[in-house]
């Protein structure tokens, strides 16, 4: 049975500053939790299953995970368990942990970084850290007003990315750029509607730069701090979304051979 002490932290998770003040957040899912224990054990602070997927073949080594961890999972009614979740169709396991707040990064992990400037949809958030955990980048920076990268909706569309990449936080996109040039960085390319370069130019070489996309309403915070890049549409649709936008600059770099294996 789900005890008061859990049902007011797992109601205070659903929120933003609730996350901020318990220094936690929740994953769901078989996927997302599997990722989070297999390669973030240090955060899990509990785990909770209903008795549907106490039943499930997969249980016994999400269990063993767990106990490794250090945490004894807590069964629940179906009941209870659908009284912690706001998903449609829930799975039956949540696990909460704890939420590290990743340092600046001291040095270039990856061929490029990948900059969001304020995207605030949760889907586009999500999606984008899932792609770019696909094609091999370690890392995100997020610029300050970026959707929360902890929050539920997030969490679920980055399907385990949360747990694989580094997320530093930057003050603004121009605090983002100095940094890129302390580290050795070649400045910025922004993806823009209109630009004179398009991704597929022998101009727009993204080695050693940071590619930034932009709000979905309000595109690139300072367009100005570097050079502009466009995605060709020779149909009549005014744009793509965030999510679709990056992940079509991404492949590009592994098209272009930027990436060589997953981390």
């Amino acid at each position: 049975m789900l005890n008061k002490r859990h049902s007011k932290l797992l109601t205070n998770l659903q929120t933003r500053h609730g996350r901020k003040k318990s220094d936690a957040f929740i994953a769901e899912g078989w996927r997302c939790c599997e990722e989070a224990l297999r390669r973030r054990p240090e955060w899990l602070e509990a785990l909770f299953c209903s008795a549907g997927a106490q039943q499930s073949p997969r249980w016994p080594a999400m269990a063993a995970l767990a106990v490794a961890a250090g945490c004894e999972p807590e069964m629940l009614s179906e009941q209870d368990f659908a009284a912690l979740t706001d998903t449609e169709n829930p799975q039956g396991l949540l696990c909460v942990l704890r939420r590290v707040e990743c340092a600046l990064p001291q040095a270039l992990a990856d061929p490029f970084c990948l900059i969001l400037d304020r995207v605030c949809e949760p889907g586009n958030l999500g999606s984008i850290l899932r792609t770019a955990w696909a094609v091999g980048l370690r890392s995100v920076w997020l610029i300050k007003g970026c959707a929360d990268p902890y929050a539920p909706k997030v969490v679920r569309a980055g399907m385990g990315a949360q747990f694989a990449l580094d997320l530093p936080v930057f003050d603004d996109l121009a605090a983002a750029a100095a940094h890129l040039r302390q580290l050795g960085g070649s400045g910025l390319w922004c993806t823009l509607p209109a630009a004179d370069t398009t991704l597929f130019a022998d101009a727009f070489d993204l080695r050693g730069c940071g590619l930034v996309i932009g709000n979905e309403a309000n595109g690139i915070s300072h367009p100005e701090l570097g050079r502009g890049v466009t995605i060709p549409m020779p149909g009549h649709a005014e744009s793509i979304n965030a999510a679709q936008a990056a992940t079509v600059f991404l492949f590009e770099a592994v098209r272009r051979g930027l990436f060589t294996s997953n981390p």
